[in-house]
């Protein structure tokens, strides 16, 4: 049995599931060294090729992904100077240690046979979650329409806090500041109503709906709770923010 960081074989499935949850390949393996000039020589299909894309399926498999995500698997490149001796039998694919999918994992595949051989590929993972972000330059204090707004993709590693995924939930703020295109737009950077924004606020007793007009004490994002002060009354009055200039407040 010998050990490598890096080298490649040729499968033929079928495969099964291993009781660890790992693939299994049951059926001949052919693995070895296939220099680049005598592969292009032969028209072959690159058996490094097919190693890397082996360890990024099983890789695929066991991360964890919403429907409106992108993952990126990519294996490392496998070391052509690398010779592996023919392997009849199975190949069993692993993570050690706790078997958690990372960032940077290594792919543990092993040759069960005599003389076998045992051999890690590094796998990088990326996992890319829709934002949404400027289409183009937004100045400070816009009302943002459909059309100033795009979704991209972007590592989740990289986002943090109030981020947004679907561009509807910001028709109708107020950028507080300049926006730039490509950056995720963040609810800190808006407002729905905005200190000082004359508002509507609605009040419903029973089957009654009452209106009248005041102005924002602070700024609010879309269900937040404001100061609102009653242009009728004078007095200040805790409402909830419904839609853009609108407030409803309880009876």
């Amino acid at each position: 049995m010998f050990k490598l960081f890096f080298g490649f074989c040729r499968y033929n499935p079928p495969y099964r599931r291993s009781a660890k949850g790992g693939r299994v390949i049951v059926g001949l393996l052919l693995c070895t060294f296939l220099g680049s000039a005598q592969a292009q020589d032969y028209g072959q299909v690159s058996v490094h090729d097919e190693i890397r894309r082996y360890a990024e399926d099983y890789v695929r498999d066991l991360v964890p992904v919403q429907p409106s995500d992108k993952l990126e698997v990519k294996a490392a490149s496998i070391d052509t100077r690398l010779a592996l001796t023919e392997c009849l039998g199975k190949l069993t694919a692993d993570i050690r240690g706790a078997g958690e999918v990372k960032r940077n994992t290594h792919v543990y595949l092993q040759c069960h046979e005599s003389p076998g051989w045992e051999l890690f590929v590094p796998v990088r993972v990326r996992v890319l979650k829709p934002v949404v972000t400027a289409r183009d330059p937004i100045a400070r204090n816009t009302l943002l329409q459909a059309q100033h707004l795009s979704v991209d993709y972007q590592d989740e590693v990289l986002l943090r806090g109030d981020i947004f995924s679907n561009p509807s939930e910001l028709v109708g703020s107020r950028s507080k500041r300049d926006l730039r295109p490509g950056q995720p737009i963040r609810s800190s950077q808006l407002c729905v109503v905005c200190k000082g924004d004359r508002v509507s606020i609605l009040a419903q007793s029973g089957g009654l709906m009452l209106k009248t007009d005041g102005i924002a004490e602070e700024d609010g994002a879309f269900n937040d709770s404001i100061q609102v002060s009653n242009l009728n009354s004078g007095r200040k009055i805790s409402a909830r923010i419904v839609a853009a200039g609108q407030v409803r407040v309880k009876l």
